[in-house]
């Protein structure tokens, strides 16, 4: 569990979170946001909730699949990195579905041949993934009456300690912050969020909630969906896809934080700003310039 001394409702009040949910929610997943070559010309919150559902589908019955697609997406664009590259190595080894057939199928490519394999020339992520994999040794040790790797992971993901990721096997390897700890455990089960900058720009423009800690984010996260009666991985989900679809540098499209920004740089008073923006005067307020 995040840090608790983190209310959201000191902020804002649950109509208005459900009212920015509701928002966001019906805008349109575009061809930017994560998961449109899935879900296609829909809502984000219908898009949302057809991943929450698929989310662990794939790894469940190939979680060699899955430790690869948390190594390759921190810090990656999803669709021009990630998923491309997902693609090919399935189709090139549509049988890899084990971690054991992953770590024997690393110790028998040289570094470079892995990389052409995964499409991907980083040492770091090259490391991080064989840790990750000797970590994942020593949990067999861990939890001996796992039935498969999918039940082991989900064991270990169940009862990862957040605050002291630091401690924990996975969690304490180089290279693995919260962001990468938390993918793993949303990928192997755990209904929960990864505080990746995606998430952070939402909560910061929509929610007016800027420059929150990596625990806070979760815990805000976690709050918006028992306030709206949601699984904790829909909110984060609705967050990704609004973010990657909506704040996208190629359309040049601002988001209503920066257009009330530019309007109060501009001195334009607060209520004309309200009432075009749909911000609490007190939002306004607390928007720095």
């Amino acid at each position: 569990m995040a840090n608790k001394k983190f209310d959201i409702l000191k902020l804002l009040s649950k109509e208005k979170i459900v009212e920015i949910l509701e928002r966001i929610g019906k805008e349109p997943l575009t061809k930017t946001g994560h998961g449109f070559e899935i879900y296609g010309n829909t809502s984000i919150k219908e898009a949302a909730e057809k991943s929450t559902l698929d989310y662990t589908n794939k790894y469940r019955t190939k979680p060699a699949i899955g430790i690869l697609s948390v190594v390759l997406a921190a810090n990656r664009n999803y669709n021009k990195v990630v998923e491309p590259n997902l693609k090919k190595i399935e189709a090139e080894k549509p049988n890899l579905k084990r971690l054991d057939q992953l770590s024997n199928f690393i110790i028998e490519k040289t570094q470079d041949e892995f990389y052409t394999f995964w499409g991907h020339k980083d040492e770091k992520k090259y490391n991080t993934l064989k840790n990750i994999l000797a970590a994942i040794e020593k949990l067999r040790k861990k939890y001996p009456n796992a039935e498969n790797d999918f039940a082991l992971m989900n064991k270990w993901a169940t009862d990862a300690d957040l605050l002291n990721y630091n401690d924990d096997l996975i969690g304490k390897i180089p290279n693995i912050g919260i962001a990468t700890f938390q993918h793993l455990r949303m990928v192997f089960g755990v209904d929960t969020i990864k505080p990746d900058q995606r998430v952070k720009e939402v909560l910061d423009y929509e929610f007016n909630l800027p420059r929150l800690s990596n625990l806070n984010v979760i815990r805000a996260v976690e709050q918006i969906a028992y306030i709206t009666n949601s699984k904790v991985i829909t909110i984060d989900q609705i967050l990704v896809k609004y973010g990657s679809s909506h704040y996208n540098q190629s359309t040049k499209r601002l988001s209503i934080k920066e257009i009330a920004k530019r309007l109060k740089e501009e001195n334009v008073s607060h209520e004309i700003i309200s009432k075009a923006t749909s911000l609490s005067i007190g939002q306004i307020d607390r928007i720095e310039i």
